[in-house]
């Protein structure tokens, strides 16, 4: 199926679809088959990274590379730093690109200490990701209390599925706001970016002409509480 853009037809392997939301061109791929599998990096306790696989929202699933490079926003892990800290799922982008965080600080308690952070930026249908937004190169999505590659003992940081925004700097220089359809802990459902430099995006609504909604069929919205 062909991704269009404003009419203009491109083809690719992976389901994209183009949707215009006040004169603008955003550019949206489908994953909901898991073609590319977002394989989790870790950052070990003395900050050796081990990288998984990286996401570029600007290329179709198939067209992934999982490489760590410019514009590409990988998930990582860091373990307790001490017996008394809680572990941390992150997104971080690499050089370019920018995550979303919430403007509300979170405390979380573990133990007889409190932790202060701000957890990624959960956006609902409707929203627009914008440059107002509170951007940042490394967002928290979930922390583990006490150490657990798993969820047990986690508490959540963002809905599942949630939209995140996320925003790269492309090949003109300057900043080009998208989302990412996403779901814990191993595939995105989808993403998208929009082609017009400093234009917000507006996170997709259900209806009946948002045709982008096949590709998340049978899946519902649901805002997990914090």
């Amino acid at each position: 199926m062909d991704g269009r853009v404003l009419g203009t037809s491109v083809g690719i392997s992976a389901l994209a679809a183009a949707i215009e939301f006040a004169g603008a061109a955003v550019v949206v791929y489908d994953n909901s088959d898991q073609t590319f599998f977002w394989k989790l990096s870790i950052r070990d306790i003395d900050g050796t990274p081990y990288p998984g696989t990286f996401l570029d929202i600007t290329k179709s699933a198939s067209e992934q590379t999982g490489e760590q490079r410019p514009g590409t926003i990988g998930k990582w892990y860091r373990p307790n730093q001490t017996s008394s800290s809680p572990a941390t799922r992150s997104i971080i982008g690499e050089d370019g690109v920018r995550t979303a965080k919430t403007t509300d600080w979170v405390w979380i308690p573990w133990k007889d200490k409190t932790f202060h952070v701000q957890p990624t930026r959960d956006y609902m249908p409707g929203e627009l990701v914008e440059s107002s937004d509170n951007w940042a190169l490394e967002s928290t999505y979930f922390w583990h209390l006490p150490f657990s590659m798993g969820f047990e003992g986690g508490s959540s940081g963002i809905g599942d599925p949630a939209y995140l925004g996320v925003r790269v700097r492309m090949a003109d220089n300057q900043w080009h706001y998208g989302w990412i359809y996403f779901t814990e802990y191993q595939w995105p459902l989808a993403w998208a970016y929009e082609t017009e430099p400093n234009m917000p995006i507006q996170i997709p609504v259900p209806a009946p002409s948002a045709g982008i909604y096949l590709m998340i069929a049978g899946l519902s919205l649901r805002s997990r509480q914090r």
